[in-house]
């Protein structure tokens, strides 16, 4: 079950599924006595939403948040967004580096075209399995720091 917490009138901390932590902040301060309320169901569009796809994902909660609560925010980033963006930029760079085409890496990889640009603009949490297939569709190894 996703985590939601005020740390702030204005600032939200969801713990989703997978232990990442997203900050979300509102337009306008939230009254103590509804921070509860709106918590309850962040924590159920989170939960509902939950995809390896985080631009997606909040997208959706926020579309549920608004359609059902009357409730807005913004996307302030979360605790693994930089990393992902870090990785995709590095595949991106040495797919270039190599000479191939987001679309022949794709291929060699048998990951969908779009998927690929999602990993390599940091928006799609890739597991250890995709991240693999992509070293060696690019002739290189997996390398941990």
């Amino acid at each position: 079950m996703t985590k939601v917490i005020f740390t702030d009138s204005t600032t939200i901390n969801a713990i989703a599924l997978d232990g990442e932590t997203f900050t979300l902040k509102t337009y306008l301060p939230v009254q103590k006595d509804e921070q509860q309320r709106i918590a309850k169901f962040l924590s159920q569009y989170f939960n509902e939403c939950f995809e390896d796809d985080k631009t997606s994902m909040i997208y959706w909660v926020l579309m549920k948040m608004m359609a059902n609560v009357e409730f807005s925010f913004y996307y302030e980033g979360s605790d693994r967004s930089e990393e992902r963006k870090r990785i995709g930029a590095r595949i991106k760079e040495i797919r270039k580096q190599k000479g191939i085409e987001a679309k022949q890496l794709a291929t060699l990889t048998n990951i969908d075209a779009a998927n690929l640009s999602r990993i390599e603009q940091g928006k799609y949490s890739v597991g250890l399995d995709i991240l693999t297939r992509i070293s060696h569709g690019l002739g290189v190894k997996v390398d941990l720091v």
